[in-house]
Order: C-alpha cells, then structure tokens, then sequence
C-alpha cells in the first residue's frame, strides 16, 4: 500500500511541478484539448455583436484554414480609375478640402478579393488585389462614410451585395492593421492613444495600429504580411524575429473610418521591460501617451470586450478593442490546441 501512496504522490507532484512551469513561462496551462474547451469567454464577451460597434466581417480564418504567406496571393495593381459608390461633386470636393488642409502620402485599398471555399486542398489561397489611393482620398472617404447620411447609406447598401460585389465598387480608402501584442510571459499590451493624434485621442487599444502604405520599388510592395511586420517595428521596435508566428484571423470593413480592417495576433520572445524599452525609442512613441501589461486571462479579456475599466480608470476603449481582444484569445485557445 505504502509504495502505491508513493507512486500517487509522484505522479501528482509532477502534474504540479508542470503547471507551475507552465503558468510561468507561457502564463497558462498547457493541459489538453477537453479543458481548452471549456476556457471560454464569459457569456457576455462571447455574445458581443461586433455590428454594433460598426465593424462588418468579410473574412475569418482559423487553425485549419490559417493565412499564411504561402496561401496569400497579392497583385499590385496600382492608380485604378474606375467608378465607386462615392462618385460625384461630394466626394471630389471633399478631396480637394483635404489636399488642401494638408493630407498627403500613398496609402493603399483592396479592390479584389478572392477566397477559395475548399473544394480542393491544392487551392486554399486568398488573392487579393491592391491599388494605390492617397490619404486626402481616405479622409475623404471617412468623413463622408461617417458624416454624410447618403454616402453611409450607398456603403452600406453595397456591403449588403457581398465581399466580391462590395469590393468592386469600394471606394479610395486604406487597410488599417490592428495587431494584438503579448509578451514572452503572456501578458497582453494595451496601450492609450495620446492627445497629439488626429483619430480617437485618449482612447485605449489592445495592442497596435498602422495604415497600409502602396509602394512599387521593387522588392518593397506590401502584403497583410508584410504590413504587420512593418507594424511591430515601427510601432514597438520588434523585427521579425523578435516574434513568433503571425496569426492574421479577420478582415472586415470599418464604418467608423470606412476602411478595411486587418486583425493580427502575434506573441514575442521578449518580455515587457525591453518591448517598453524599444518601444519608447520609436518614431511613432509619440502616439501614445500610456501603456498597460495586463494578464491574459479569461476574466481580463471578458471584462475588457465587456467594456470594463481601462488601465487608468476610464472607459475610453476604442470600438476596435472588443474584437481584437477576441480576436487574441480565439488565436491563443487556436494555439493551446495545436500543443
């Protein structure tokens, strides 16, 4: 009997010892699929109706069908000049007011997209086309989207027609990232849009945002990719092998900014001390004036998709934050699994 209690004690001791090891390196518990089944968000943060916060999903991968840079085709299409649902004297003019007031620089839309839906595993590809717009045409596009009752209405009228459809007729806007950020313990980053930015200022995000840029020297075009890598570096200093594996899992149109909306999770290899370090000798730290690691844990992410305090009190998330927050813990339950 007294070498059975001994064997139980062993087994046991040695159940803890790795949840312990587990809890510290990765910050949860590496425990199988059956118990990563049951650690859901609460019933409200599952619940949550990103619709309402103006968010229209056009794409959602998963662990079986990731986007990776090998399903991923994109053409370049630059400077298209064809008809969109903004036509007219209001949406020229509206360029015109923003050239003038000082918006410049190459920013860059989607006007094709093409998904496979599996019917054969050798083309599980997504191919995307990219064209050149400007960033007085994308502040155009917003303001109109979000200020003009008819041009709301035209977009929303032509994403009611579907992706391929929708796509078409879009127009002149950009791709916003947002890319959620853990450290090597876990811990997720949110961080406060300062006061010195145009959009959402003091507004709180679940990791970063960049805009996608059109280039055509060679060697230098940008796909989802490769914009959320140029993301992490100029953003938080982090180079790509700083990080693990990028998790792209949405795409879907902002009627807030009338643009379309990548979400991205990415895990790195350094801890929060030395991201912050980098991150404040960045070009662009001046977009943010506060930063908070908070545990990656159900109750946090459930409490911030539910609209729970931020890091200084407030209740200033952005209304992107719900979903790349669920969008995190999907990537991170995706991964668990795959252990």
């Amino acid at each position: 009997m007294g070498w059975l209690l001994g064997i139980g004690g062993a087994l046991l001791l040695g159940v803890v010892t790795n949840l312990v090891y587990d809890f510290v390196k990765f910050g949860g518990s590496r425990l199988p699929l059956a118990r990563v089944r049951r650690a859901h968000l609460s019933a409200g943060a599952r619940a949550h109706d990103v619709g309402a916060d103006g968010l229209v999903p056009l794409i959602t991968w998963s662990a079986a069908r990731p986007l990776t840079p090998g399903s991923l085709v994109t053409r370049y299409e630059g400077r298209l000049r064809r008809p969109h649902v903004l036509d007219g004297t209001d949406w020229a003019e509206e360029v015109a007011r923003q050239r003038a007031a000082g918006a410049a620089g190459r920013t860059a839309y989607i006007t094709r997209l093409t998904v496979d839906h599996g019917e054969h595993s050798a083309a599980r590809v997504c191919e995307v086309g990219i064209a050149e717009s400007d960033y007085a045409e994308c502040m155009a596009t917003t303001r109109l989207g979000r200020e003009d009752p008819r041009a709301g209405r035209l977009l929303r009228e032509a994403l009611g027609q579907g992706l391929t459809a929708f796509v078409a007729v879009a127009p002149p806007t950009m791709v916003s990232a947002c890319v959620a950020v853990r450290d090597r313990a876990g811990r997720l980053l949110l961080l406060r849009r300062s006061l010195a930015v145009n959009t959402f200022p003091a507004q709180w995000t679940v990791g970063i945002n960049e805009t996608m840029k059109y280039r055509d020297e060679p060697g230098a075009a940008e796909d989802f990719h490769g914009l959320v890598h140029r993301a992490l570096e100029e953003e938080l200093g982090l180079l790509p092998e700083d990080v693990g594996p990028l998790v792209i899992g949405w795409l879907g149109w902002s009627e807030r900014a009338s643009c379309y909306t990548l979400v991205a999770t990415v895990r790195a290899r350094l801890d929060a001390a030395e991201i912050d370090r980098r991150r404040e000798a960045c070009h662009s730290t001046f977009e943010h004036d506060m930063a908070a690691w908070v545990p990656f844990t159900r109750r946090v992410v459930s409490a911030l998709v539910e609209g729970g305090e931020c890091p200084d009190g407030s209740r200033r998330w952005s209304y992107l934050a719900p979903l790349v927050a669920r969008e995190a813990w999907r990537a991170a339950q995706q991964e668990r699994a795959n252990w």
